[in-house]
């Protein structure tokens, strides 16, 4: 019965999206309630994490695949005619931005379904080139398709195909539609836009070359378009340049409407590539793609940032901090209270950041602590927490952070490492006696989910050998340089271990 009930729906909705324009006639615009719906699926990603539906690989797929989307969505103005090419009706495609075929299952066909409610979202929302079975929803893009085979130069019907296709989840015909457009000559930045991320869809999320050359022309008619600027930064990212992610999407959130739908999605992305990489983004300069200035360059004083490109934490200096800092010498790290979480010490950053950024690197970190005294179950404030501890070496801190990311998150592995990473980093080996106990039960904790993890076992081994058990320290240090690269550091220091048994 509810799949009669959301047919019946579904088949209104896109029957009042194609239609008019099969017709000839306007139409109305479904981008407001596209956000919504993606808003609230990367809210149902969430929940599956808590309920342990959805491991963190494939909810970090859901989420590319969801924030695409909702980039798509936010941002979608008028087709304008082309001076040298056919024109497109303005007013038809900016109600038409985007198509919603899908709004009334959105949530069901993305992150559930009636009859799969075991089925992981990410697998879900990554289902290429559609399995929708509704006849009569198929039945209507194809006679879009068909009118477009006898309409080949009209522009703007490529168009609305493209986006038809791509509600479809038909990333690939999505993909040949929107090309169509351009080689018609349409070159608007929405378009061009609309084409690089389809390529990005068709390459299983990677931002190839053509789809940066697409990115990039877009920029060039629109320096503001945001999903081309988002999606250079993703490139950059996966090309493991973090720095350079992190430059762009600060200047992409700061040069934002702070209304934007999709600024808090930007600020998720970056906060997870600063957080993996142990980057502070207030210690990157905010770029922008088209500028030449260097990408990866870290602040050297506070006016080569923006005013207002304090984004990621929307921390900020207030008077008394700020007079502070101006009486101090230029290099002089800002005071401390070890009783007072939002004043940590900062001296490890010393040589490295001018007195004013350590000031306000102290200021972020410590907000970041205040906050989450009040907001204890926030997973990824404490990764990140963890993590600028770490940076300013402050290990009992780090420790602390982590081991409430792990109470957040018991069956995940990465918390446990860093936790892991935490202990070790204040822990001396070579100490006589035996190993800390929180040391030997922080890698046994991650062995019991990675058997195979080289630290915990090369951790282990270490405690085997100081109690005195040289064949099972052997072995076991044996097992961890067998999945270790050769020639890293960790490979050359179980190496040393191994060799120094007796």
């Amino acid at each position: 019965m509810i799949w009669a009930i959301c047919a019946v729906l579904t088949l209104i909705a896109i029957t009042a999206l194609i239609w008019p324009l099969v017709a000839g006639s306007d139409a109305i615009d479904g981008s407001d309630a596209d956000m919504a719906v993606f808003k609230d699926q990367l809210a149902e990603v969430e929940r599956e994490v808590a309920r342990g539906t959805l491991n963190e690989t494939e909810a970090e797929a859901a989420k590319i695949e969801i924030q695409r989307r909702l980039l798509a969505a936010s941002k979608r103005s008028a087709i304008k005619e082309h001076a040298d090419g056919p024109g497109l009706r303005a007013g038809t495609t900016a109600a038409l931005a985007v198509v919603v075929p899908f709004t009334a299952l959105g949530i069901y066909f993305a992150l559930g379904s009636p009859t799969l409610p075991d089925a992981p979202a990410a697998a879900r929302i990554a289902t290429a080139d559609g399995e929708h079975g509704d006849t009569e929803m198929t039945a209507m893009v194809a006679k879009l398709a068909e009118r477009m085979q006898q309409n080949p130069d009209d522009a703007e019907g490529w168009a609305l195909l493209g986006r038809s296709y791509r509600q479809l989840e038909q990333y690939s015909k999505a993909r040949d539609a929107y090309r169509r457009v351009i080689d018609l000559g349409v070159r608007s930045a929405d378009i061009l836009s609309d084409y690089g991320e389809m390529v990005t869809a068709t390459s299983n999320g990677e931002v190839t070359d053509a789809a940066l050359d697409a990115f990039f022309a877009a920029l060039n008619t629109d320096r503001d378009e945001p999903r081309a600027r988002f999606y250079i930064g993703m490139a950059a990212a996966q090309h493991g340049d973090a720095r350079q992610a992190i430059a762009i999407w600060r200047d992409l959130t700061a040069s934002a409407p702070q209304d934007a739908p999709w600024l808090e999605m930007v600020r998720n992305q970056m906060f997870e590539v600063a957080q993996a990489t142990a980057i502070m983004p207030m210690t990157v300069e905010p770029h922008h793609p088209l500028d030449d200035a260097p990408l990866s360059a870290p602040l050297s004083t506070p006016a080569s940032a923006p005013a207002n490109a304090n984004t990621n934490t929307n921390v900020n200096m207030n008077e008394g901090q700020q007079a502070a800092a101006a009486s101090r010498p230029a290099d002089a790290v800002p005071p401390s209270d070890p009783d007072d979480i939002t004043s940590p010490d900062v001296s490890a950053l010393r040589g490295q950041f001018s007195g004013e950024n350590m000031e306000m690197i102290q200021a972020m970190v410590g907000s970041l602590a205040g906050r989450l005294a009040n907001e204890p179950d926030d997973y990824n404030g404490w990764m990140m927490l963890g993590r600028s501890y770490m940076v300013l070496r402050n290990a009992d801190g780090a420790r602390d952070a982590f081991k409430q990311a792990v109470s957040l998150k018991p069956g995940e592995l990465e918390p446990k490492q860093q936790y892991l990473a935490a202990v070790w980093s204040d822990t001396d080996l070579d100490a006589p006696g035996p190993l800390p106990d929180d040391l030997k039960s922080a890698a046994e904790d991650i062995l019991r989910i990675s058997p195979n993890s080289a630290e915990a076992l090369l951790i282990r081994g270490v405690g085997e050998a100081k109690a005195g058990d040289v064949a099972k320290a052997r072995a076991t240090l044996d097992a961890a340089m067998a999945t270790t690269p050769p020639n890293s550091p960790l490979a050359a220091e179980i190496a040393r271990r191994a060799a120094a048994l007796k």
